[in-house]
């Protein structure tokens, strides 16, 4: 069987029967959209004339999406209110067919929420409400608690850490590595974190070339600086792989004991990368669930990246398009 009828096997015969855990920062993304004609006379800024206002769910259910449009069953564990942010979201992955029953409101702390306001495609200004602090030892207790109960249940956790909080304890994403390695679930990281020696022990950890650059300390400028950066953060967080999304330079794995191999990116007219990142952890983690090795996973999510990036805005690939990109792949070797 070629690893093109692998693929297909897989996404075809196995993405529907796993299910997958997203832990993370929850956030939703608010789009502001109208049409600038004037300076206000108040102020030397521009006046937005309202046309459209649009809500997307953004963050870790961003992941939680991209693991659904794949074929898998989701549940999605996190901290959003009850306020109207926080409700639209519940309802919003509830429609999806995400499981929400992981989903904790915190006393005093709001649903991130980050408001665009634009016109013509352009961003005029970005209006942040979150709270980024720690989340209390009360609602770790409780994603704990779930975790104890789903977890025997899953085939992989995916940490999807936006620094909004949720991780904000080391110890607590220790103790959340240490109960999937206990029942042998696959544990896959993306996180913004430089605290990376608490993700001793996951599957794989997912940065990109900035997030790898920041944790180490090492601006990578050519082959040789991303050697160092690679190893020093896989030596440094003992996790069992690394796999540095590189934009348009492709995916690079690096694995104790290995040489690190290079995945180019593939051969597509690149319209937006937003969202790339989430649809390679989401591809890699359900292609190692169905027995997919890393290096091999790490193809499949390159194809799907590819269908993601030919998209404008924060998209998702699902099964179908995913699907006809190998076949195309397939036609064009």
């Amino acid at each position: 069987m070629s690893l093109s009828e692998a693929f297909i096997e897989k996404i075809q015969d196995g993405f529907p029967l796993k299910r997958i855990l997203v832990l993370g920062d929850l956030m939703v993304d608010e789009y502001i959209i109208g049409k600038v004609s004037r300076i206000s006379p108040e102020a030397p800024v521009p006046v937005l004339a309202f046309r459209e206002r649009r809500l997307e769910a953004g963050g870790a259910a961003n992941v939680a999406h991209n693991v659904r449009t794949l074929g898998a069953a989701v549940g999605m564990v996190g901290i959003a209110a009850d306020d109207e942010s926080g409700n639209w979201l519940r309802s919003r992955l509830g429609q999806s067919g995400i499981a929400v029953d992981g989903v904790y409101a915190e006393q005093g702390r709001p649903t991130t929420l980050k408001t665009r306001f634009a016109t013509k495609g352009q961003q005029l200004i970005r209006v942040d409400n979150e709270d980024a602090r720690c989340i209390t030892e009360e609602s770790q207790k409780k994603i704990l608690a779930y975790l104890k109960e789903a977890v025997s249940g899953c085939d992989a956790v995916i940490l999807s850490d936006y620094r909004k909080g949720l991780f904000g304890s080391a110890d607590f994403v220790r103790k959340i590595i240490g109960l999937c390695r206990r029942h042998g679930v696959i544990t896959a990281i993306d996180s913004k974190s430089r605290d990376i020696e608490a993700f001793k022990d996951a599957d794989f950890v997912k940065p990109n070339n900035l997030e790898l650059e920041a944790a180490v300390g090492i601006k990578i400028e050519d082959d040789g600086t991303l050697d160092r950066a690679g190893r020093m953060y896989l030596e440094r967080s003992q996790a069992g792989a690394l796999v540095v999304t590189r934009g348009a330079k492709g995916i690079s794995v690096f694995e104790p004991g290995k040489e690190r191999q290079d995945f180019a990116s593939r051969a597509v007219q690149v319209f937006d990368v937003t969202g790339a990142g989430d649809t390679v952890i989401s591809t890699v983690s359900l292609g190692m669930a169905c027995g997919l090795a890393l290096c091999e996973a790490v193809q499949l999510a390159n194809l799907a990246a590819s269908v993601v990036i030919a998209k404008t805005g924060t998209a998702a690939v699902t099964r179908e398009e995913l699907l006809r990109r190998i076949a195309a792949e397939g036609q064009e070797g």
